[in-house]
């Protein structure tokens, strides 16, 4: 009698318990699918259908603010080419491409191509938190304070890396973390930068 009493709990039990885990699992991947800033899986074919702007595309460059709140007008600068890194600090991934930022911007001098990192997320203190983290102080980097460069230009995942020419005129756009090695990899940087303005 004890164990038909024991066994009516316990089978409900399980079948509760195997239903909420069911349950918290459909959840955890459906609001992981749904996050703009998700990490790349094996699912996603190398990034490859990922929509935004391609080759060629006329956009209007955006007018974003510097961490201390100075406007930057990205279709006012003299060089002829600017390369924009699109990140988040909630991209937990986006880290892994510092050092490569690090070295886009010394190549960038040399190359007469401005070079800006542009946070697209929304949240000031989180981007001031991550600059110091990750000793970025020497490193152009912008925020949307209006939260709209990323859907003008498409930036439907993070990193994402855009060259255009000063007029607006895309001339190339690469998605995802590069995974880059500065002592391995330091020949990859000009790749960025192969891309003709004519």
């Amino acid at each position: 009698m004890i164990t038909k009493k024991i066994f009516g709990l316990v089978l409900p039990l399980t079948i509760f318990v195997i239903a909420a885990a069911g349950v918290y699992l459909a959840t955890t991947r459906w609001r992981a699918s749904q996050s703009p800033n998700r990490p790349p899986n094996k699912s996603d074919n190398k990034l490859a259908n990922i929509e935004g702007l391609n080759k060629g595309d006329l956009v209007e460059l955006p007018t974003l603010s510097t961490s201390t709140w100075e406007p930057v007008s990205l279709n006012q600068l003299k060089e002829k080419r600017i390369l924009c890194v699109f990140f988040s600090p909630a991209c937990s991934g986006c880290a892994k491409d510092v050092d490569l930022w690090k070295d886009l911007k010394e190549e960038s001098t040399k190359r007469n191509t401005a070079f800006f990192i542009v946070d697209v997320g929304s949240d000031h203190e989180a981007l001031k938190k991550f600059i110091v983290a990750y000793q970025l102080q020497n490193l152009p980097i912008l925020f949307d304070p209006n939260h709209k460069v990323g859907p003008a230009l498409k930036i439907n995942f993070v990193p994402a890396y855009l060259l255009f020419v000063n007029d607006g005129r895309v001339l190339h756009r690469w998605d995802g973390i590069r995974n880059y090695e500065p002592q391995k990899d330091r020949a990859r940087v000009a790749e960025f930068f192969q891309f003709g303005a004519d």
